[in-house]
């Protein structure tokens, strides 16, 4: 069967080759007068490169695309998402971990490259959650300019996500120690920590608009449903402090104590105070600045406070169906709790 001019062909190749078919197209011609020709790809048999010929005459795309690699469509990605603004560094991470894969082009990737660059590295669990996470966005990324179908990032499996050991919380000694000095910023802040259960993401990025001091709570959190503009009650013990902080000519609650700008990012954070504190680097073991959180979930539990409210503090989502439809908690009984403690 004679193909339309204009069409492209199907060739045999020579050899004995396991995809003998090449479909190809003229992108262009030459001055004098030949063809320059780009190929779809090779192919089992004549009916594949056939249906691949005629798939890219209903809907063409850019061939050029199609030899791209994974580095340097990590490159455009980069540039989309950033917009020139410098690149999250847990992406930066998880570019650097997906190192054998940076030459290939990026439509021969499968789930099982993925997998076992995944499976080899000897990171744990987040950061190779990370990567998946990274790979995934860039096959969106791939599916709108067309040159892949499926987003095989997402067909990914994960190792078990064993229990971490990294965070602890802080012991009753440890406490007392930050409360004796209260004039080290790095010990107030890891006070709020401990008394509010916020993770430090949501402590920097409490705006002072949703800090309401005469009511005793803020409005902040992240991650889950249950975590994203959850109600914050503020103990009795540590108002001294987020009084403090409060500042109205501030957009947000928590500043560098050297230039009164924004700590944008949890790196910072633990650059400009938590790491710099003395006190905080003098105490019997080293602690992360998580480690607020599991220590308000411990000095919770130890004070008997009910699940369900225990729950609403951290932002956790309830597996209870009836606590989630029925139970209506109030800031002030959520105030009356964090004051228990």
């Amino acid at each position: 069967m004679k193909l339309p001019n204009g069409y492209g062909a199907v060739v045999k190749l020579s050899g004995k080759r396991r995809k003998p078919y090449a479909a190809r197209i003229t992108t262009s011609w030459t001055e004098d007068g030949k063809q320059i020709r780009k190929y779809l790809g090779t192919f089992k048999t004549r009916q594949e490169a056939l249906k691949a010929l005629a798939d890219y005459n209903e809907k063409p795309y850019d061939l050029n695309l199609r030899d791209i690699t994974f580095a340097e469509l990590y490159e455009r990605w980069c540039k989309q998402k950033f917009k020139g603004e410098p690149v999250k560094r847990v992406y930066v991470a998880a570019y650097k971990n997906l190192a054998p894969l940076h030459d290939m082009k990026f439509i021969d990737i499968r789930k099982r490259h993925i997998q076992g660059v995944i499976d080899a590295s000897p990171l744990k669990y987040q950061a190779k959650s990370h990567m998946k996470s990274l790979c995934g966005q860039m096959f969106k990324l791939a599916i709108d300019l067309e040159i892949v179908t499926t987003n095989f990032a997402s067909l990914v499996e994960m190792p078990p996500h064993e229990a971490s050991e990294i965070h602890k919380p802080f012991t009753e000694e440890e406490l007392q120690i930050l409360w004796n000095n209260t004039d080290d910023v790095g010990a107030r802040i890891a006070l709020i920590l401990c008394y509010t259960g916020m993770r430090p993401k949501e402590l920097i990025e409490i705006k002072t608009k949703d800090v309401y001091l005469a009511e005793r709570y803020m409005r902040g959190g992240c991650k889950t449903a249950a975590g994203k503009n959850r109600t914050i009650p503020i103990a009795e013990k540590i108002y001294p402090f987020i009084e403090e902080f409060y500042n109205v000519g501030n957009e947000y609650l928590l500043t560098d104590p050297l230039d009164n700008k924004p700590l944008n990012n949890t790196v910072f954070f633990r650059y400009r105070i938590w790491d710099k504190s003395l006190i905080l680097n003098s105490l019997p073991q080293k602690h992360l600045p998580h480690d607020g959180r599991h220590t308000c979930a411990t000095l919770l539990d130890n004070a008997e406070v009910p699940l369900k409210i225990r729950q609403m503090i951290l932002g956790h989502s309830s597996t209870d169906i009836t606590n989630q439809i029925y139970t209506h908690k109030t800031t002030i009984q959520l105030i009356d709790a964090i004051n228990r403690i």
